[in-house]
């Protein structure tokens, strides 16, 4: 059974390279004048080369029966943290047209990739359990961009169709090879070549996710009551329902995994640029942001090695 000594050392390093991104950022090494560029890389080229590496021939998302269910939980998870922060978002004397929705998307939706792939990696590296993550993926970003995105711009106006976005279409890709057969004629050398190109997808969002953080640190004054609620949700509250679900639910070893390191993230970063682009209340997003990855780098692995323990994963 894994300690929280050993995922600690698992997941410290996440956040270390993070940091390194902040250094970066702030002694002008990683400008921001690149950062549209090499995130349109990693979202366009390299993190679809990885989800193909880990899902072509994956054994655990051979057939679409357990892909669905994945997906569904992925969604209705989104829904539920949504949904709590929403009616608690009062309590931090926020109100519609002062954040509320805000915090709402923002304290709902998980950092479900970038932060997530890394220790979902290091924790399990078997094939399977990295795979059932990207099924999992299809769920939350229906939940992100129609229940999220929604929640800001109303429902009806929520930019679903961007939930069809180069990862998305890897994802389904790589699950039509699958049901179909046809990954067994994918040449080794296209495979290696996914292979090698994917690899570098993670580390590089991740030093890019540190130097977002360095560009919004300090820029706005602590608003306490959402720096304390926001953790409190994120971290402690909303995890319960993945726990709950990977304990109680007759689900695969590999979705129980993906359900506890899931539950256990922070806010995504993207959040802020969503809430943004679409009226919400950026100044919040970056509040929730901030205060639940600081938080999350104590309480992660704690979290992570008491619901592992106690589902028996």
């Amino acid at each position: 059974m894994l300690s929280y000594t050993a995922i600690l050392a698992v997941t410290l390093p996440v956040y270390l390279t993070m940091i390194v991104g902040a250094i970066l950022r702030r002694s002008k090494i990683l400008p921001q004048e690149v950062d549209k560029g090499m995130m349109r890389v990693v979202v366009t080229v390299l993190s679809p080369c990885l989800i193909l590496d880990r899902l072509i021939g994956n054994e655990a998302v051979m057939t679409p029966g357990p892909v669905l269910i994945a997906a569904l939980l992925g969604f209705s998870l989104v829904a539920i943290g949504i949904t709590i922060s929403w009616f608690t978002a009062p309590l931090a004397r926020l109100r519609v047209g002062q954040g509320r929705r805000t915090f709402a998307f923002t304290c709902g939706l998980q950092n479900y990739g970038f932060v997530a792939i890394p220790i979902v990696v290091a924790l399990f590296p078997d094939k399977g359990t990295l795979g059932v993550l990207f099924t999992f993926t299809l769920g939350v970003e229906l939940g992100c961009w129609i229940g999220g995105v929604g929640i800001l711009t109303g429902f009806g106006k929520a930019p679903w169709r961007l939930a069809l976005n180069p990862p998305v279409i890897a994802i389904l890709s790589g699950l039509a090879l699958n049901f179909t057969g046809l990954h067994a004629f994918i040449p080794d050398a296209l495979s290696n070549t996914f292979t090698m190109i994917g690899a570098t997808a993670v580390p590089l969002a991740v030093l890019l996710i540190g130097a977002a953080i360095a560009d919004i640190w300090g820029q706005e004054k602590l608003n306490w009551p959402v720096a304390i609620l926001a953790p409190i949700l994120r971290l402690l509250i909303i995890p319960i329902a993945f726990i709950a679900a990977a304990y109680y639910l007759p689900l695969t070893v590999e979705l129980k995994r993906i359900l506890i390191v899931q539950g256990t993230m922070p806010s995504a970063v993207f959040t802020i640029m969503v809430a943004r682009l679409y009226g919400g209340h950026p100044t919040t997003a970056v509040q929730v942001v901030i205060a639940t990855t600081l938080v999350s780098i104590v309480t992660t692995p704690f979290v992570i090695a008491w619901a592992l323990k106690l589902t028996g994963v």
